[in-house]
């Protein structure tokens, strides 16, 4: 094909031309913001609370009015919270099982609550993360015009 030499298509360079700014939210290092977004606190100034209620994101932060609730986190931290805590259930169960013992349903039952509320506590935290990640790398959710 007869292209000029100095085609270039969108698709072959990232970020595509136009669509990188900087946005001048979390402006410190990656594990500082990470960090932040992980326990709860606004990856940008560290001060006020991310989450209004389990999973509800306020939609601008309460102090510096970054804009956490534009953030598509929607299907990476269910994905991270299980990676992170059925990996560390594999290598309990191998070791737990490892021998002859075999708990009781009463100890299952037990076992099983404790999982809930760890992936309950490890959702929200990579909620929080994930947040953290999209905030630093200006990836806002698209509005839809109309």
């Amino acid at each position: 094909m007869n292209k000029p030499q100095d085609y270039q298509p969108d698709f072959e360079s990232w970020p595509p031309a136009g669509t990188h700014a900087k946005t001048g939210w979390a402006a410190d290092s990656w594990p500082a913001t990470i960090g932040r977004g992980i326990m709860g606190r606004c990856p940008n100034c560290g001060t006020a609370p991310i989450f209004d209620g389990y999973l509800k994101v306020h939609k601008r932060c309460l102090h510096c009015a970054a804009p956490l609730g534009d953030m598509p986190s929607d299907d990476a931290p269910p994905y991270i919270a299980m990676l992170i805590v059925l990996h560390v259930l594999a290598l309990f169960l191998v070791f737990f099982y490892r021998g002859d013992y075999h708990p009781g349903i009463l100890m299952a039952g037990v076992l099983l609550a404790m999982l809930a509320l760890v992936c309950m506590v490890a959702l929200r935290m990579a909620k929080g993360a994930v947040i953290g990640i999209m905030l630093k790398l200006g990836m806002k959710r698209e509005v839809p015009n109309g």
